[in-house]
């Protein structure tokens, strides 16, 4: 049956049953050129604009289907009014527009026009977007890039443009983003769905939506097809209903990027659709919504992929000594990713897909994500093991929904193995000695896919946490003085992090960063202390010298010890977070310093001890200074954040533990000198 006589019988079962309708919508926020003087009032003072480099007036866009020639598009406007503030947001007068291009379908950008308006005398003065203006950039085989200019553009300058997007690709609707780098005044999205296609609809973001409504519409649109029985290129008008889908949200202030986020876009309030299923009759259901199963399916045929694991691993023979020395699939697991960890390296790029032959990664000895993983899956079943590859999105590349069955929501292969236990050990080879069931903090994105007949999903915990420890022991001299030596180690993924930045810089370009965290000390040069096994600390040694007050005469010396040494790490300078706090894994810091007193010197007074904790068992900070003899006094402090992630509502109490444990350690012992 095709489509347009599937249509047919729609309209029968609309005739049956007449949804009610909602009132009628409003009238579009935005008319292209009604551009006038009163539009370059400046935002108020106190505004979140006041600051900005530029803010969106209005950005308005509706997406909805049409018919077409023996198939459905999406029709998708836009139109956007912004104004640029200063020199700094001349690069919004730039547009780019993403297009999309696959077996012989395409999108295509039409209706283009835009204008820069200036007020000139009291007058705005209007200059027009150049013909055919659109400069186009091809980046790959599936994506193209237009891009278009404003003319005219200075500070203070009002810029609009208008353009039209038809797409041959269904199964996407447009993606609508309200939230920026720059202040909204108002942005809103429509889309229309007619009865006979069904989307899942996913919002992201935190912010709240001024309006979220959802009404039903008459909804008619034209269809050209050649069943039988019709001429040739005859048009049927098709008449049926569908569903409006209208957000809005307004005064939206520029998003700023906070401490401990993935990407901005996991953030970012935004609206995006896949195609769920089709019902041409009112009762034949047709779900087309992808299966992760069937992710596989794909990837088995890819070259780059699924191709690379179907021939026998060039460490095979390796593979199999290893088999017969380590019983324990465990253990064998992890001899075999020692053994590609020493053999090949990362070149620091990452893709989800290879780039050469596994045999030629091991000519080379260097290849990216995919090439080392998969060699490492490929090694593993050489060794007897059930490899799977697994499918992740790195931190950077943005959170993951099982809700949509695309491989675009992936860009990075790890390995996993099932143990006999039925417990699931993961495994990496792109880090030097990173230990088996551990993986890199880029990959700590929430959960993975497998790539097999299963598509089961894993949910990805952090095997470690981050720990930082500082022991120090300072004498003071008679002059009032510090001098001593200082133990810096680090461990658990605060190890790992210190190990890629040596290997990414130098050993001296790293101790160097970290001798100019002590800018009000004078230190000797540091000594790195560096074990061959990544679970073992980096540490790092080095000697400091803090010169004596100016004035050597005073009887009372007040010293912040655990301020000067950097105890506690205060990064939370935001009075409010709309965004959770993702640290990736639980961390910790501990400082513990001995003081020794110069003799004639005694306490006046400690700093109290204290603890303090998170709601839930979230975290604690704990802090105390004991006198040890008349001449010893030990400080200790210990911040420990029990979880990789802090939700909003949570924020305000994680800052507060921050602000505390920082003034505490800002905290003066008292010394009396005769």
């Amino acid at each position: 049956m095709t489509i347009f006589l599937r249509l047919l019988l729609v309209l029968l079962g609309v005739l049956v049953v007449a949804p009610v309708f909602a009132q009628q919508a409003p009238a579009p926020p935005i008319r292209f050129g009604s551009v006038r003087s009163t539009d370059f009032v400046p935002a108020p003072a106190a505004s979140d604009t006041a600051a900005a480099v530029a803010e969106y007036l209005c950005d308005y866009g509706t997406s909805r289907l049409v018919g077409g020639h023996d198939k459905f598009q999406v029709l998708f406007e836009r139109t956007t009014r912004l104004q640029i503030h200063r020199k700094a947001g001349y690069g919004y007068a730039t547009v780019r527009v993403p297009l999309y291009t696959r077996d012989g379908q395409y999108e295509r950008l039409t209706n283009l026009k835009g204008s820069t308006y200036n007020l000139q005398d009291g007058r705005v003065m209007q200059t027009k977007l150049a013909a055919d203006p659109a400069f186009r950039e091809q980046l790959d085989k599936n994506h193209v890039l237009m891009s278009f200019t404003m003319p005219a553009v200075r500070e203070g300058s009002i810029v609009e443009f208008s353009y039209t997007i038809t797409s041959d690709f269904i199964f996407n609707l447009q993606d609508w983003q309200f939230e920026h780098s720059i202040p909204v005044r108002w942005s809103e999205y429509r889309a229309t769905l007619p009865q006979f296609y069904q989307y899942k609809t996913i919002t992201r973001g935190y912010l709240p939506f001024a309006v979220k409504e959802e009404t039903v519409v008459p909804y008619t649109t034209t269809y050209s097809s050649r069943p039988q029985g019709l001429a040739p290129g005859q048009d049927s008008h098709l008449s049926a209903y569908a569903l409006q889908l209208r957000w809005v949200m307004k005064d939206v202030p520029a998003f700023r990027t906070e401490p401990f986020l993935t990407t901005p876009h996991d953030y970012m309030r935004s609206v995006h659709f896949e195609l769920a299923g089709t019902n041409f009759t009112g009762h034949d259901y047709q779900d087309v919504t992808g299966k992760w199963p069937a992710l596989w399916k794909v990837l088995e045929k890819e070259d780059h992929f699924g191709l690379l694991l179907s021939g026998r691993s060039p460490l095979a023979a390796a593979a199999e000594t290893l088999r017969q020395q380590h019983d324990d699939p465990k253990d064998r697991a992890a001899a075999v990713l020692a053994l590609v960890q020493r053999t090949v390296k990362h070149n620091g790029k990452i893709d989800l897909f290879g780039s050469q032959p596994v045999r030629r990664t091991l000519e080379l000895r260097l290849g990216n994500t995919a090439d080392v993983n998969l060699l490492l899956v490929s090694t593993l079943r050489a060794a007897g093991l059930p490899a799977t590859p697994l499918l992740l999105s790195t931190r950077g590349h943005g959170q993951m929904q099982q809700l949509v069955p695309a491989l675009s929501q992936f860009n990075y292969v790890a390995a996993h193995v099932q143990l006999p236990d039925s417990s699931d050990l993961l495994l990496d080879a792109t880090e030097p000695q990173l230990p088996a069931g551990l993986l890199p903090e880029r990959c700590l994105n929430g959960q993975g896919c497998l790539a097999d007949a299963s598509g089961r999903w894993l949910t990805i915990r952090p095997a470690a946490r981050h720990l930082e420890f500082r022991t120090a022991k300072l004498h003071l001299t008679e002059q009032g003085a510090l001098d001593g030596s200082l133990k810096l180690e680090y461990q658990g993924y605060a190890g790992l992090e210190a190990r890629r930045s040596i290997r990414q810089t130098s050993v001296a370009d790293y101790l160097a960063s970290l001798r100019q965290q002590w800018t009000e000390w004078q230190p000797t040069p540091p000594k790195l202390l560096l074990s061959d096994s990544a679970q073992a600390a980096v540490a790092v040694e080095m000697a400091l010298h803090l010169p004596a007050p100016n004035n050597p005469q005073a009887t009372l010396l007040y010293l912040p010890v655990m301020r000067l040494l950097g105890a506690v790490p205060y990064q939370f300078r935001a009075p409010t977070r709309h965004y959770p706090v993702d640290f990736a894994m639980p961390h910790e810091y501990t400082s513990l310093v001995t003081l020794t007193l110069p003799p004639g010197t005694t306490v006046q007074e400690l700093p109290a001890s204290v603890v303090l904790a998170l709601p839930n068992a979230g975290g604690r900070f704990q802090y105390q200074v004991t006198q040890l003899n008349p001449e010893t006094v030990q400080f200790m402090a210990r911040l420990q954040l029990s979880r990789a992630e802090y939700s909003p509502a949570e924020y305000a109490a994680l800052r507060e533990l921050h602000q505390q444990a920082a003034a505490k350690c800002g905290e003066m012992l008292v010394l009396s000198r005769k």
